[in-house]
């Protein structure tokens, strides 16, 4: 559809070649989930406010390999910031959220014992 749809909008004169070089497929957990809703308590435990959820985008093709191979729910939890500039030449990770990341898992796994 992308193909497509850049092939029909291509100015005049251009011609577009798409490639694929890598494949994954689309997953999504549920934010009803009860492991997101834990993962929720966890961040709402280490920074003491209730998450904001997002969907983003993403490539991660393994992510989807492993619910559908292991039968189990995958939450993936993020502690950069939007100014950090994830993958860029000036990225960089706040040490504050690196030790609040670390705090939040560790209370996430504790809250998967109850």
């Amino acid at each position: 559809m992308i193909k497509k749809h850049l092939e029909e909008h291509a100015p005049k004169g251009c011609t577009v070649k798409v490639s694929l070089q890598d494949t994954g497929n689309p997953f999504l957990t549920p934010i009803d989930s009860p492991m997101i809703q834990k993962a929720a308590e966890a961040y709402q435990n280490v920074y003491g406010k209730a998450p904001v959820y997002k969907r983003e985008g993403g490539s991660i093709p393994i992510v989807s390999d492993f619910s559908q191979s292991l039968n189990a729910p995958v939450v993936l939890m993020g502690f950069g910031l939007p100014d950090e500039n994830l993958h860029a030449p000036n990225e960089h990770f706040n040490l504050e959220n690196f030790d609040k990341g670390i705090l939040t898992i560790c209370s996430f796994l504790e809250l998967l014992k109850k």
